[in-house]
């Protein structure tokens, strides 16, 4: 695939809330602060159900059959799940499980709700998680925005955590497009390529390097291919994590120590990031046994503290 232009689909900016206090506020952006709650019994076969034409109307939307969360061009839409931003089960509980059938299946076909994701993304990974518990590696402003457009539209409650994750993605962000690519099939080719000035294509650096195909490149691949350590004016940089911010990643080996202390940061990633995309969870911490994590531990920096209490998983 050859990408033809570059191209951005702008949504409004929404202001940062510099004095924000989360934690006694009644409304956030205009959105209601509330715990979910069901109401009335969720069906998603029943009342959210939706046309699978819609799938033409997303890749119409965004120019390409092209996943956002990962920044992925596909060959064709069967590589691809039609993917809700505001879970139905999550829209269910934030509100929709006291409106009638027409507005939750309304609901279901929202383009302003729908995108396109690998099947691994929407089934395995983040699935009907909120914000609070899944954030997407790429295009995290336009996602954070995209959820509170949707949720004020339908008029939907957020719980506190998710809020705060969300005015933390929001308030770091410049603006709230989508980085869009063009994606054109090209013959005899199996993966994308994406034109950038350089010697190397910025989406050849996927093709090359992310062996398991989820959208990042991780040190350990990095490692494997012998382009380690990788400087931002490398293609690959951008789909990997620079937790020092210091442009040059995976410039020391899994045993080096980074940092005071008996444990360096890169040593986190490489002991507890299991899938290996530049995260660690609650669920990969439980299973190294390092629950509760707190702000000392080099994980830490790798994980979501949704409450900012300088602890998670507790």
């Amino acid at each position: 695939m050859l990408l033809s232009t570059m191209r951005t689909i702008a949504f409004a900016a929404f202001p940062f809330f510099a004095d924000f206090d989360l934690a006694s506020a009644e409304t956030w952006r205009g959105l209601t602060v509330a715990p979910e709650h069901r109401c009335s019994p969720y069906n998603r076969n029943r009342d959210y159900r939706y046309s699978q034409s819609v799938e033409d109307e997303i890749v119409k939307l965004i120019g390409s059959v092209y996943g956002p969360y990962t920044g992925r061009c596909f060959a064709s839409t069967s590589e691809t799940d039609i993917e809700h931003i505001v879970a139905t089960s999550e829209a269910h509980d934030s509100g929709l499980c006291a409106r009638d059938r027409a507005t939750r299946k309304r609901f279901a076909s929202d383009l302003r709700n729908l995108t396109l994701a690998s099947p691994t993304v929407n089934r395995s990974e983040k699935g009907a998680y909120d914000a609070a518990q899944w954030l997407p590696a790429r295009n995290r402003c336009w996602f954070a925005a995209r959820v509170v457009e949707v949720r004020q539209a339908y008029g939907l409650t957020i719980d506190k955590s998710e809020a705060a994750a969300l005015e933390q993605v929001l308030s770091e962000c410049v603006g709230t497009a989508m980085e869009r690519l063009e994606c054109h099939v090209e013959t005899g080719r199996g993966r994308q390529t994406r034109a950038v000035s350089g010697s190397e294509g910025v989406a050849d650096a996927l093709a090359r390097f992310d062996d398991n195909e989820n959208g990042q490149i991780t040190c350990k691949e990095a490692r494997r291919h012998g382009i380690a350590p990788v400087d931002e004016s490398h293609p690959a940089y951008r789909f990997m994590h620079d937790a020092d911010g210091d442009g040059l990643v995976c410039e020391r080996s899994r045993h080096t120590r980074a940092v005071s202390g008996s444990e360096s940061v890169a040593d986190a990633l490489a002991r507890f990031d299991d899938n290996e995309n530049g995260r660690i969870t609650c669920k990969e911490a439980r299973r190294h046994g390092i629950a509760p994590v707190d702000r000392s531990h080099p994980a830490y920096r790798f994980m979501h503290d949704a409450d900012g209490d300088g602890v998670v998983c507790e």
